[in-house]
C-alpha cells in the first residue's frame, strides 16, 4: 500500500467525518427552516443566496486554486517567506475586489431585482444581504490557503461544525426574537459565517502564514494569476452550470418551487459529498506526483479512489430511489411534490461521481484550460435546456436538464483524461459492485411491498436494510486485501476523529 494512498486516507477520513457532521446539522438547519417557515420562505432565501453566491467566484480572480497548485511548490525553508507574502497579497486582494462587488450590487440592487432577478420587491432584502458576498469570499480563499499546505482539518472544523452549529443556534434564537420571516434566516447566516472567518483567519495567523507585504513576490504572483485567471472563467462557468436551475426557477416559476427543488438538490446531491472529501486532499498529491513524473502511483490512486466513491455513491442513489416521498415528506407535504426531481438529481450525481476525479486531474496536471472549454460547453448545454424545459415541465425539467449537462460535462472530462495522460478509473470490479447493489435494491422493493408501518419507520427500516445488505454482500464477495487494510484505516480514523470532536 503505497504511502501517498494512505496519506489521502488517512486525511479524508477527517474530511469524511466533518462532511457527514456538515451534511447532518445542514440538514437539521434546512429541516426546521422548513418547517417553521415554509418553502416559499425558504425558496426567497435560496433565490438570493444563489444570486450573490456567485460574486465571490468574480473577487476570486480563480486564486484560490492557485494556492493549492503554487503553495506546495514552496515547500523549502527560505521559500516560507514568499509563501507568507503570497498568501497575504492574495487576502488583500480579494477583500478589494469583494467589497466593490459589494457597493456596486447595492448601488444597482433596484435595477437588479426588476431585471435580473424578475422580482422588484426584492431590493430591501438584496441590499440586506449583499455583503455577505465579502464574507463568503473570504471563507473560499481560506480554503485554497489549507488545502495548499495540505492540512484541511481546521477548514473542515469551521465548515462542518463551527458555522453550521451556530447557524440552527441563531436562527431559533432569531425566530424567538425578531419574527418567523426571512430576516431570521439572513441574520443566523451573517452570525454564523462571520464567527467562522474570523476562526479562519486567526489560525492562519497563528500559523505565521501571513507576512509583510513585498514587491519582490509580484514576480511570482504574476505566475499565479496568469495561471489562477483561467480558472476565474472556469469557476463563472461551473457556478452558472451548477446554479442556473435554481436561478431559472426562482425567475421562471417562484420561491416555493424553488424552496421545493431546493431540499431535493441538497438530498440528491448528498452522496457526491464522498468525492468532494477525496478530491479536497487529493488534489494537491495529484500535482505533486504528476510534478515527479510518476503516472503509475497516480493511475493507481486514479482507480482505487473512485471505485470507493462510485460503491458509497450507488448505496446512497438506491437508498434515495427506494425512499424518495418519504424523505422528501420529511420537510413537510409540499415538499413530496419534489420527489420525482429528487431521483433526477440522483442520477446526474452516480455520473458525477463516476469518473473520479477527472476535473482535478485536467487541473492540477497543467491542463485548466480544458476544464474551462469543458465547463463552457456544459454551461451552454444547461442553461438551454433549462430555457425549454423548465417554462414547459417545472422542476422535473429543471432536473433533467441538470442530469444531461452533468453527464455530458463528466463523460467529457474522463475521454481528455484518458486523451492526455491514457490513464482511466474502471475495472472489472465495477461489474460486482452494480450488481450487489441491484440485487439488494430488488430484495428491498420486494420486502416493502409486503412489509409496511408508517412513512418514518418504513424510511428508517429500509435504510438500515439496503445499506447493511449492499455493504455485508460487498465486503464478503471480495474486497481486495489492500482494500480492506485502508477501509480499517479510514475507520479507525473516522473513530479517531469522532471521539477527538
Amino acid at each position: 500500500m503505497n504511502r501517498e494512498l494512505k496519506n489521502v486516507t488517512k486525511q479524508s477520513g477527517i474530511v469524511f467525518v466533518g462532511k457527514l457532521i456538515g451534511l447532518v446539522i445542514t440538514f437539521l438547519f434546512n429541516l426546521i427552516v422548513a418547517r417553521l417557515l415554509g418553502a416559499e420562505v425558504f425558496g426567497e432565501f435560496t433565490y438570493l443566496y444563489t444570486f450573490i453566491s456567485f460574486f465571490p467566484i468574480i473577487a476570486l480572480l480563480g486564486i484560490q486554486q492557485g494556492l493549492v497548485y503554487y503553495i506546495p511548490k514552496l515547500s523549502e525553508e527560505k521559500e516560507h517567506k514568499i509563501k507568507r507574502e503570497f498568501i497575504t497579497i492574495s487576502y488583500l486582494i480579494v477583500s478589494i475586489s469583494s467589497i466593490l462587488l459589494v457597493v456596486i450590487i447595492i448601488v444597482n440592487s433596484e435595477l437588479i431585482s426588476k431585471h435580473l432577478l424578475n422580482d422588484s420587491n426584492l431590493s430591501t432584502t438584496l441590499r440586506l444581504i449583499a455583503p455577505m458576498i465579502i464574507l463568503l469570499t473570504l471563507v473560499q480563499l481560506s480554503q485554497g490557503v489549507f488545502r495548499g499546505i495540505k492540512e484541511i482539518k481546521p477548514f473542515i472544523i469551521n465548515q462542518n461544525l463551527i458555522v453550521p452549529s451556530f447557524k440552527v443556534i441563531f436562527f431559533i434564537v432569531a425566530v424567538s426574537i425578531i419574527s418567523y420571516n426571512i430576516n431570521s434566516i439572513i441574520l443566523s447566516f451573517y452570525l454564523s459565517i462571520g464567527i467562522g472567518v474570523i476562526y479562519l483567519l486567526y489560525y492562519i495567523y497563528s500559523s505565521l502564514l501571513f507576512g509583510k507585504f513585498a514587491f519582490n513576490s509580484i514576480i511570482l504572483y504574476k505566475k499565479v494569476l496568469i495561471y489562477s485567471l483561467p480558472l476565474l472563467l472556469t469557476g463563472f462557468l461551473g457556478f452558472i452550470s451548477q446554479k442556473t436551475d435554481i436561478f431559472m426557477i426562482g425567475y421562471y416559476l417562484n420561491n416555493e418551487n424553488v424552496g421545493i427543488y431546493r431540499v431535493a438538490l441538497q438530498i440528491g446531491t448528498i452522496s457526491s459529498f464522498v468525492l468532494v472529501a477525496f478530491n479536497m486532499i487529493f488534489a494537491p498529491t495529484i500535482s505533486s506526483l504528476f510534478n515527479r513524473g510518476d503516472m503509475n502511483k497516480l493511475s493507481y490512486m486514479f482507480k482505487t479512489i473512485t471505485k470507493w466513491v462510485v460503491t458509497i455513491n450507488l448505496i446512497a442513489f438506491g437508498l434515495i430511489v427506494l425512499n424518495s416521498a418519504e424523505i422528501m415528506s420529511v420537510f413537510g407535504e409540499e415538499f413530496v411534490s419534489g420527489n420525482v426531481a429528487l431521483i433526477l438529481i440522483s442520477i446526474g450525481q452516480v455520473v458525477n461521481v463516476g469518473v473520479g476525479s477527472s476535473g482535478y486531474m485536467l487541473i492540477m496536471t497543467g491542463f485548466p484550460k480544458y476544464e474551462m472549454y469543458n465547463n463552457f460547453l456544459t454551461v451552454s448545454i444547461n442553461v438551454i435546456l433549462n430555457l425549454i424545459l423548465i417554462p414547459k415541465y417545472g422542476i422535473e425539467g429543471a432536473a433533467i436538464a441538470s442530469l444531461a449537462s452533468v453527464s455530458i460535462a463528466n463523460i467529457t472530462r474522463l475521454l481528455m483524461v484518458y486523451k492526455i495522460h491514457e490513464i482511466h478509473p474502471y475495472s472489472k470490479d465495477y461489474l460486482k459492485i452494480f450488481s450487489v447493489i441491484t440485487l439488494s435494491y430488488l430484495m428491498c422493493v420486494f420486502l416493502k411491498q409486503i412489509i409496511n408501518f408508517n412513512i418514518y419507520i418504513d424510511l428508517i427500516l429500509y435504510t438500515m436494510l439496503f445499506t447493511i445488505l449492499s455493504g455485508s454482500i460487498l465486503y464478503i464477495l471480495g474486497v481486495s486485501k489492500e482494500d480492506k487494510q485502508l477501509i480499517h484505516m479510514f475507520i479507525r480514523k473516522i473513530k479517531k476523529s469522532s471521539n477527538n470532536g
